[in-house]
């Protein structure tokens, strides 16, 4: 006869592996990359978003960057670039 096995689904909490930078006080100025995760509809979105906060508030909007898809990290070279070309980024889902 084969038993049934029931498993808990209680999981422990554990603490963040990586905490988020600071905001910045004041955005004028600074450069802000959109990253497009590959969903259709984000580069629209992000876009935009991009463009108001440039004029909202002052800051550089050095467009978007579309990574490979919402299902894998960033790819080296485009978070390199990034890096490079960005003090801020802006990154959401759309569908």
């Amino acid at each position: 006869m084969t038993g049934i096995r029931i498993h808990s689904p209680e999981g422990s909490v554990g603490s963040a592996a990586v905490h988020r930078a600071a905001s910045p006080d004041v955005l004028a100025g600074l450069r802000l990359v959109a990253l497009d995760n590959g969903k259709p509809g984000a580069e629209r979105l992000l876009g935009r978003v991009g463009e108001r906060l440039a004029e909202r508030v002052g800051l550089s909007f050095e467009g978007v960057r579309r990574k490979g898809s919402a299902a894998t990290p960033c790819e080296d070279e485009l978070l390199a670039e990034i890096v490079d070309r960005a003090d801020l980024v802006l990154t959401g889902t759309a569908d």
